[in-house]
């Protein structure tokens, strides 16, 4: 699309921002919550592309669940902060801290995020939504949430045609939430009984697998 307007959620330290610029011929937005971040991310994408196509980037500092709602952007990158699990084989280090409740603990911000980048999205435009985790609390009930909470004025898009080289695989369907001992919840209300109050808040409707009819009914 010839002019449209890009927006990186959360930018740092700047390889997505760097392709937007490569790509996208008019404005890029790209945020950090990290200001020292913010920084990096800019001195890195104006040292890797030429000045002229620098020119066309902004860099803000904002929360990204609350970015000041100043334009509407046609193209929406929306790599959330997530636990990482996904990157464990290349970081091995990743596991002597990894635990259950790390993407539990994530997924109410991330969800905030997808909602907000939604909300500064242009009728027509399109959105990626991503993390570096295998976790489906932080993939695919992230993604339902938002399908169900837009109520019809977002909708999955079947990028194979654009993307043929890509691999993929499905989305999950189903999944399991546990508590930290890793003791599977069969549904929210199963986890607000089992769970010391202390602990029921911790535990969202959202992070758990939407409905059969509505899985069939969106996809």
């Amino acid at each position: 699309k010839g002019q449209s307007k890009c927006l990186d959620m959360c930018a740092a330290p700047g390889s997505k921002t760097t392709q937007l610029l490569e790509r996208c011929p008019a404005l890029v937005v790209a945020n950090d919550f990290s200001l020292h971040r913010a920084g990096i991310l800019s001195r890195r994408c104006r040292g890797r592309v030429p000045a002229e196509i620098a020119a066309r980037l902004v860099v803000v500092n904002h929360r990204a669940q609350a970015i000041p709602r100043v334009a509407s952007f046609d193209r929406i990158v929306c790599d959330v902060p997530c636990t990482g699990d996904g990157a464990i084989r290349k970081n091995q280090d990743l596991w002597r801290y990894w635990q259950p409740h790390l993407g539990i603990e994530l997924h109410s911000r991330q969800l905030q995020i997808a909602m907000r980048a939604a909300s500064l999205l242009a009728v027509g435009g399109s959105m990626a939504y991503s993390t570096c985790s295998l976790n489906p609390i932080e993939n695919e009930a992230v993604v339902s949430a938002l399908l169900r909470q837009s109520d019809g004025a977002l909708e999955l898009v079947d990028v194979r045609d654009r993307l043929p080289e890509l691999l993929r695989r499905p989305g999950l369907k189903s999944w399991v939430v546990a508590d930290d001992a890793l003791t599977p919840f069969e549904s929210y209300s199963a986890s607000q009984e089992l769970l010391p109050r202390c602990a029921r808040r911790r535990i969202r409707k959202s992070m758990f697998p939407p409905q059969e009819e509505w899985i069939k009914e969106v996809l």
